[in-house]
């Protein structure tokens, strides 16, 4: 915030400041005047009728001027009253001169009478001061010095007198300037640095205000936050619940599958179907398993157990756990892996990976189509990948497939699933520290392929 007040602003309220100083200076000025002409109007007429006959001019003069000193008294509050001191000044002016000049020529000592003039001369400059104007001011002082000039010259006045007496009045009128002028600075420097500090007061409230606002919004976010806080740990703690009562009757048919393994001879269509079970109850495990890991991947409180192992075991187990989807949909589903090829890693979370890979490949691909599994590594890392020759995926869809609760379009028309599946595999992923994308592979429309570093 600027510290200064704009100028125009504080110019204008300057100028208001003074105008109404102005009026009030002038209506004193107007009561001096008044009073003065009184009492020089109660002396010259007591002098008059005491026996002084010099006397005699100024009664006749100073009555009129009384009236009008009365007059310019009572307009004093009214609008007119700015003009004032430019209608009284020259009547004072002229009221000097005119008493001056009745009583030169009939007074013993004419040139005291205008030595005396040059006094009331500089009275009258002074008051013009009063007027806060400079032109008045000097105007004053020039008819002033005129008058004078003219009075010391009838009454016979050397020039020399009379060009000392118009720098005398000068001076006054240069001193009756200077004074209100200073007068009038100091106010400007005082007035601008009580803004100033004004505005400055003002800015650190300003500052301390929106420092509070800050503070109750930090407060307000703190409480919501805790309230998230709050509603994470009962969503967690409802998920718990709901994982435990799906995987209670989940291991009551894990159980019993097992034990129809047992039971039921070693080969036969029973046989392979109580193996389809099996695999199925575990690929739903797993599934609830992927529901109680993703909020800790997002959070990072999942750690992955990073050990060896065969990524060609890894695949087979996926390809088991989903061939009866396969055979169901006519699909090939097939391994490709080196023999003894090693990852590092979680094969828990990362069988979940490929499962979820596999498992949307499966509903992507065309009845009697294919989808292979495979395991590979370059320099810099080792992958898994899961392919299919469905329908190619968008370029412009590849980078948010992998968002939360995204799906696809046959995922939304069947109305199946809740967009977490590949949302996991990429957090499962990023956990090992590699990433999972589309790419693309020649012979097939489509390529997820999960890197993990060295």
């Amino acid at each position: 915030m600027s510290t200064s007040s704009p100028p125009s602003t504080f110019d204008d309220a300057l100028t208001r400041a003074v105008d109404a100083q102005r009026r009030s200076v002038l209506g004193a000025g107007a009561a001096v005047r008044l009073v003065g002409a009184a009492l020089f109007l109660a002396i010259s007429t007591v002098l008059w009728l005491s026996g002084g006959e010099d006397w005699a001019p100024y009664p006749a003069l100073l009555g009129p001027y009384v009236a009008v000193a009365a007059a310019l008294f009572a307009l004093r509050r009214r609008p007119v009253a700015r003009w004032l001191g430019v209608v009284q000044s020259p009547v004072d002016v002229a009221l000097v001169y005119g008493l001056q000049h009745l009583a030169l020529p009939i007074s013993p000592f004419p040139a005291g009478v205008a030595g005396f003039s040059l006094g009331l001369f500089a009275l009258v400059v002074a008051l013009s001061g009063l007027t806060l104007r400079r032109s008045v001011v000097f105007g004053t002082a020039l008819l002033s010095a005129l008058a004078q000039g003219a009075l010391m010259r009838q009454a016979g006045v050397g020039w020399g007198a009379v060009v000392i007496a118009l720098v005398v009045l000068l001076m006054v009128a240069a001193v009756s300037h200077y004074g209100p002028g200073r007068l009038r600075m100091l106010a400007v420097a005082l007035s601008r640095a009580e803004v100033d500090r004004a505005l400055e007061a003002r800015r650190f409230q300003d500052v301390e205000e929106a420092r509070r606002t800050i503070e109750r919004m930090l407060r307000d976010a703190q409480a919501k936050n805790d309230e998230l806080q709050a509603l994470q740990a009962d969503k967690e703690q409802l998920t718990q619940f709901l994982v435990h009562d799906l995987r209670s009757p989940l291991s009551a048919l894990t159980m019993t599958l097992s034990w129809m393994e047992q039971e039921v001879p070693s080969t036969g269509v029973l046989r392979e179907s109580v193996h389809t079970g099996l695999a199925v109850t575990a690929r739903l495990d797993r599934m609830i398993s992927d529901l109680m890991d993703v909020p800790r991947l997002e959070q990072g409180r999942l750690e992955p157990r990073k050990v060896p192992f065969v990524a060609a075991n890894l695949l087979n187990e996926v390809r088991r756990s989903l061939d009866g989807v396969a055979r169901a949909r006519r699909l090939t589903l097939d391994v490709a892996a080196p023999a003894g090829l090693e990852v590092v890693g979680d094969s828990e979370l990362l069988v979940r990976v490929v499962e979820n890979l596999a498992n949307n490949a499966l509903r992507y691909a065309p009845t009697g189509g294919r989808v292979r599994l495979e395991a590979g590594q370059d320099a810099d890392c080792r992958w898994l990948a899961v392919r299919n020759d469905g329908p190619p995926i968008p370029p412009e869809t590849r980078t948010r497939i992998f968002d939360k609760y995204i799906q696809g379009d046959a995922e939304k028309d069947s109305r199946r699933g809740y967009g977490l599946g590949l949302y996991f595999s990429r957090l499962a992923a990023e956990a090992h520290g590699g990433r999972v994308a589309v790419e693309d592979t020649p012979g097939w429309s489509t390529s997820f392929v999960v890197r993990l570093p060295v």
